[in-house]
């Protein structure tokens, strides 16, 4: 599709700019992408921060069914006018993650303008002051204190409960998503790094890959390089990195899916993307029903 516009009115409007769909709310711009494992729609605005909308739409589809001026019905069996998409993805945003049905709140409850904003600034920002829901993050793991140790080390760790909310690919892009509102945006919401995970890429790969010998740092950086090989010399050993992961992963590495992912999608890693390399990994930890993510950008 060229560059259209298939809905506006005063406070919406719904198109296509350089191949991305978007939405403005009143005046605000979000941009819309989608998984492909997983009918599942982003909403990104302006500082790079995603919500998820589960069992949602696929944008591109959609602007193409409005623009014929017809309809489309969600996995609820609402039938959605373009409008009404508008009111969904208005009412979703930056609410960081939430399904279909919940979203489709916004239709059933009738609320008032006003209330259907101290409804979602509660939710966002508790007592009125912004906050990032980490709460899906472990952090009283004994990890958390073993890596407090080892202060001279470059590595970004998160342990991520698995929600069950989606599974396999999708499910591990879920714990990045996770992992990038804890380490990428600062407490009370000011964005740290951009980035928009929609546009990550992952390959399967196996715990001896993910183990393997340290290469030479670069754009062929691997997990034990990051670890031993930063920009400044940290003197660990093997026995640190193992050390490690032992906490990581108490019952072995046989029960490990693991995906290495693409590193264009995030500030985060234009540093690293400079000389020493970057790194993202998920890993699904099936004794433990977690996620580990591991994450590394450095430079000098």
């Amino acid at each position: 599709m060229d560059d259209i516009i298939v809905y506006s009115d005063g406070t919406y409007t719904l198109g296509q700019k350089d191949g991305a769909p978007y939405i403005t709310v009143n005046g605000e711009i979000y941009k819309l992408t989608c998984s492909p494992y997983e009918p599942c729609l982003y909403i990104t605005d302006k500082n790079g921060s995603m919500t998820a909308v589960h069992n949602s739409f696929d944008p591109y589809s959609l602007l193409s069914i409005f623009a014929d001026g017809s309809t489309v019905t969600s996995i609820t069996g609402r039938e959605y006018t373009a409008k009404d998409f508008c009111d969904m993805v208005a009412y979703s945003a930056n609410l960081y993650d939430i399904s279909i049905d919940e979203a489709e709140k916004v239709f059933c409850k009738k609320k008032t303008e006003a209330n259907k904003t101290e409804q979602i600034t509660e939710k966002k920002y508790g007592d009125k002051t912004p906050w990032i829901d980490t709460s899906r993050i472990i952090t009283d793991d004994p990890f958390n204190q073993l890596i407090e140790n080892y202060p001279d080390c470059v590595i970004d760790y998160c342990i991520v409960i698995n929600e069950h909310i989606s599974s396999g690919y999708n499910a591990h892009r879920m714990a990045l998503t996770q992992a990038c509102r804890k380490l990428f945006v600062e407490t009370f919401g000011e964005v740290i790094w951009r980035y928009d995970v929609g546009k990550s890429e992952a390959l399967l790969i196996s715990a001896e890959e993910l183990f393997a010998p340290a290469g030479d740092v670069g754009k062929s950086l691997n997990y034990r390089a990051a670890f031993l090989k930063p920009p400044y010399t940290n003197n660990y050993t093997d026995e640190d990195f193992d050390k490690i992961n032992d906490a990581l992963f108490p019952n072995g590495i046989d029960t490990l899916e693991i995906y290495k992912w693409t590193t264009d999608w995030s500030e985060y890693f234009d540093e690293g993307h400079e000389w020493w390399g970057t790194l993202c990994v998920t890993v699904y930890d099936k004794s433990l029903d977690r996620f580990v993510v591991i994450m590394a950008s450095a430079t000098d």
